[in-house]
């Protein structure tokens, strides 16, 4: 445990390092702690060793430690702390007409990157807890079909494709039936099991060359089971990253390998998660920083941003929450505009 005075000063040199970047010694912090320079430096002491803080090179100021920012962030901070020039740059984001999701979370990504300076990360409800709302398929002309599908939270996926010789506009017809009679509905996890077990016996029956149907079939929806990682500031994490740059530059270009990253750190019930990267390999001296946010009546999306250990957490983590709260705000007016009978313009 630590005295009042001590948490206070531990506070200070987190706040003061994150403005400056320069070792904090007892002398800066006179001004606002009520106490002796001697008794300051009793209590800095006290703080070095329980790891909270350390020294920087020969200086005779402290910088606060990985376990001392841990701290700060779990028993500190107050999330309402965001200033009117954020809240009004947030606001002004997200101001306009905006009629898909992918323009929403885009939205969200950029402002969070502009405002934390850091590599900011949105993702939708977990694919495999999506659900098959609508399937349709039209026909472009004699032999290019455009394959529409509507997850549950509005994500709208196509796929262009050239009809197989085998296959009639009739054929197609029997084919968006069979979608709609047994994956209409379904979450995405199921109909990854209906692919492999009911389609393929179902098909037999209603075509004649069933290779090409079952072809269609992966070719269609093997989309269906990837998520979609939305990006901004991709290069941002090289503007404090040191080490092993060369992996973190394959970490970075690789959506599916953050996105695993972010789910294992999101993995549970909590709706912020705080990780240290002190001695993972390839995020070493880095923290990732993930806030849930409500999509209205379908689930859990999460913002996440990525950087330094030393990073503002105030800051940060209130506008985190900021945004987060802003994109429900958006999302409750988006699906009224849905369930008005509209539609979500795919690009």
């Amino acid at each position: 445990m630590i005295t009042e005075r001590q948490r206070q000063i531990l506070n200070l040199i987190v706040s003061l390092y994150a403005k400056d970047h320069t070792p904090i010694g007892s002398k800066s912090l006179l001004d606002s702690i009520q106490a002796s320079s001697a008794t300051i430096r009793n209590d800095m002491k006290a703080l070095e060793n329980l790891g909270l803080i350390q020294k920087e090179h020969s200086s005779s100021g402290r910088v606060p430690s990985v376990s001392g920012y841990k701290y700060f962030v779990e028993n500190v901070i107050k999330l309402d702390q965001f200033s009117q020039n954020d809240l009004f740059k947030v606001m002004k984001a997200f101001d306009g007409e905006l009629y898909r999701l992918t323009d929403l979370f885009e939205t969200g990504a950029k402002i969070l990157s502009e405002l934390t300076g850091l590599t900011s990360f949105v993702l939708n409800v977990p694919q495999k807890d999506q659900e098959l709302v609508s399937f349709e398929m039209v026909m472009l002309d004699s032999h290019s079909v455009l394959a529409v599908i509507t997850l549950g939270t509005g994500e709208v996926r196509t796929n262009q494709f050239i009809l197989p010789k085998s296959m009639t506009e009739a054929d197609i017809g029997v084919f968006t039936n069979l979608v709609k009679e047994r994956m209409v509905g379904k979450k995405v996890i199921d109909i990854h099991y209906i692919l492999r077990t009911e389609i393929p016996q179902i098909v037999q029956r209603y075509f004649k060359v069933t290779s090409e149907v079952l072809g269609l079939f992966e070719s269609i929806f093997s989309d269906l089971f990837v998520e979609h990682l939305t990006v901004a500031g991709r290069k941002n994490i090289f503007d404090y990253a040191t080490d092993n740059l060369g992996e973190l530059y394959k970490l970075f270009s690789d959506d599916q390998r953050m996105l695993q990253e972010i789910r294992e750190l999101t993995n549970n019930d909590e709706m912020r998660a705080v990780k240290f990267e002190n001695d993972e390999k390839y995020m070493k001296n880095l923290t990732i920083i993930s806030q849930k946010f409500v999509i209205p009546y379908r689930g859990l999306g999460t913002l996440t941003v990525v950087g330094p250990v030393e990073m503002d957490y105030q800051r940060t983590l209130s506008t985190l929450d900021l945004v987060a709260k802003v994109i429900t705000m958006k999302l409750s007016d988006y699906y009224r505009y849905l369930d008005g009978n509209h539609y979500e313009i795919s690009k």
